[in-house]
């Protein structure tokens, strides 16, 4: 048995916006091939999704809110495409994936509730993070992670859960749906600003929530660097005194150098530190891990940069772990790009990050 398992599906790939929308079914295509052609098949196991049912979906959305998708898709009949906001499409599918993509999230809950596994990656579309409690936005439909959080509580008995957000774009649906809750600490890091315009140092939560909703802006043009820094001097603080139960990572990886709707400077080898500082933030508070696919869109750094996060959470012992960041490392110092991306504005960053561990100081001791 693995230590990570993959919940994945090429049914995934039938939720079909129009043909040049970046959210399409190519990114998770593009992952599954990177996935058997590094052979990674025989070392990691797999697990099929399942639909969730509109119980477990009203666990963060309203019942209301579901049947009205249910309603839009009969209205994609005979191929149509429903549009629901600016940028958020069904196709005939689309209620039915993005039900699976729920439910696979679900499976992986339960795969490592049961002690089969360590970790769990969840390959889905459409993705989940901007989804609100009674609307879809930003490609969202569910807000997969929001509803994996809410069934690990009610259904498998956690307590408290640590869910990180690394996507480009700042998890304002994450945000609104646990935003007066401590048992719920949400971090995201992202750039800022940049669309959807929310993510503020001062969005830092309501109610008995207030200090448990922390946003680190990332200035454009962050790198390795940068990103690193912040999860040294907050996620990992924050994390280590929270003690969470469970780990949920909102895992987009459109902060990629190679990025078309990011603009941001992550390399590949910064996806894998990033994973390794999530893995050891693991081992530490002894809370496993579960992450979900949220965007990227240059297929070739999406399904590199995920296929890194795999290989870290999957590895058993320091030396796997050396093997995997050294494939990342030497084949980009080889090429003549530096494998460690710096940031284009490195002082800012510095700045944004004092920023933060101020403003929070007053709510952890670890950040004083």
């Amino acid at each position: 048995m693995s230590k990570l398992v993959l919940i994945r599906d090429s049914k995934f790939q039938l939720h079909l916006p129009p043909t040049t929308h970046p959210e399409s079914p190519e990114r998770l295509a593009a992952i599954d091939q990177a996935f058997y052609k590094g052979a990674l098949e025989s070392a990691i196991d797999q697990l099929e999704p399942r639909f969730a049912d509109e119980n477990e979906i009203s666990l963060v959305h309203t019942a209301s809110y579901v049947e009205q998708l249910q309603i839009k898709a009969g209205d994609t009949a005979n191929g149509l495409v429903v549009q629901l906001d600016d940028d958020t499409f069904m196709s005939p599918q689309t209620f039915d994936v993005a039900k699976m993509a729920v439910g696979a999230g679900l499976v992986a809950i339960d795969a490592i509730s049961k002690n089969k596994f360590q970790n769990a990656f969840v390959s889905v579309r459409p993705p989940g993070h901007h989804a609100l409690k009674s609307k879809a936005m930003g490609f969202c439909l569910f807000n997969n992670i929001a509803v994996a959080a809410r069934y690990a509580q009610r259904k498998c008995g956690y307590k408290k859960i640590f869910i990180i957000d690394w996507d480009v774009h700042h998890g304002n649906g994450t945000q609104d749906l646990f935003y007066d809750d401590p048992t719920i600490c949400f971090l995201s890091l992202h750039q800022y600003p940049f669309w959807p315009g929310t993510g503020a140092i001062a969005e830092d939560g309501r109610g008995d929530g207030k200090g448990f909703n922390i946003n680190i802006p990332m200035p454009e043009g962050s790198g390795d660097r940068g990103y690193l820094a912040a999860f040294d001097q907050i996620v990992k603080p924050i994390g280590l005194e929270f003690q969470p139960d469970l780990i949920l990572v909102s895992a987009g990886y459109d902060a990629h150098r190679s990025d078309p709707l990011g603009g941001q400077n992550i390399s590949t080898s910064g996806f894998a530190m990033l994973s390794q500082r999530l893995s050891d933030l693991s081992d530490q508070t002894g809370a496993k891990v579960v992450c979900f696919l949220e965007g990227g869109y240059d297929v070739n750094a999406l399904s590199a940069s995920a296929i890194a996060t795999m290989r870290v959470l999957n590895a058993v012992d320091a030396r796997d772990l050396a093997n995997v960041h050294v494939s990342y490392l030497i084949p980009g110092a080889a090429s003549g790009l530096d494998p460690i991306t710096n940031d284009n504005r490195p002082y800012q960053v510095d700045e944004q990050i004092a920023a933060v561990r101020k403003h929070f100081a007053p709510y952890w001791h670890s950040l004083k």
